[in-house]
């Protein structure tokens, strides 16, 4: 049977997506944000799911891309489509209407500050560092660029992605990027603490506020500020 590269499971009104590449640190594939993208479709899908929460297997979040995998000859197939898809990903999570509560527990880095910047909600640990590092590699970072920029103020987009630097724990909480820190070994359980609070909710509440606060920002479409960002 083949590997899965995300799991899902719905409890009590809290939907789970597991990044479950814990022996590559969660590091990114075509594949596996095919099956990403399908995982969080099926949860936005079910009316028993009010609240999703994203997480890594093995105790990481995401380590970013798969150098390795990204690098192999031949090309994986995969690679012609791998922009498109990793678009479309991101557009499905700034259309997601259920409220979306990351749990950064060691790393985020690169392609996976981005997943965790994807994140209405981020609970992380003392020791958590969340990385944009695209500039040390002298690489463009389209997809973080645009979540800072729907996310954060100027400056703050310019300290994260001009600056190159892993921010931790505590500073992320003050920068306003985490909505709590706590201890490494309760970055979990306050993430499902967080959930279950946001289930008591009504959810047709819950979701026309987070519609409405993005409609509010002037915010409609992923794919057209992709766009003009690239076009620049």
């Amino acid at each position: 049977m083949a590997k899965k590269f995300v799991l899902t499971s719905i409890n009590h009104g809290i939907g789970e997506i597991i990044l479950n590449r814990p022996e590559k640190r969660n590091a990114l594939t075509g594949p596996f944000v095919n099956d990403l993208h399908s995982a969080l479709q099926t949860l936005i899908a079910d009316s028993s799911c009010v609240v999703i929460i994203l997480r890594g297997a093995g105790g990481a979040f995401s380590a970013g891309l798969d150098t390795e995998a990204f690098n192999k000859k031949p090309s994986p197939p995969w690679r012609q489509t791998f922009q498109e898809d990793w678009a479309n990903l991101h557009n499905k999570f700034f259309l997601c209407p259920k409220p979306i509560i990351g749990v950064l527990e060691r790393y985020a880095i690169a392609g996976g500050a981005a997943l965790a910047f994807a994140c209405d909600f981020l609970v992380v640990g003392e020791s958590s560092y969340l990385h944009v590092s695209e500039v040390n590699m002298g690489l463009m970072a389209p997809i973080n660029t645009a979540w800072l920029g729907i996310r954060y103020s100027h400056a703050l987009g310019l300290k994260l992605a001009l600056q190159g630097e892993p921010i931790y724990g505590c500073e992320l909480l003050q920068l306003g990027i985490a909505t709590r820190c706590c201890e490494d070994s309760e970055v979990l359980s306050e993430a499902l603490k967080l959930g279950n609070r946001l289930v008591k909710n009504n959810t047709e509440t819950l979701q026309g506020l987070k519609l409405g606060l993005r409609k509010a920002k002037r915010l409609d479409n992923f794919h057209q500020l992709l766009r003009e960002l690239r076009s620049r």
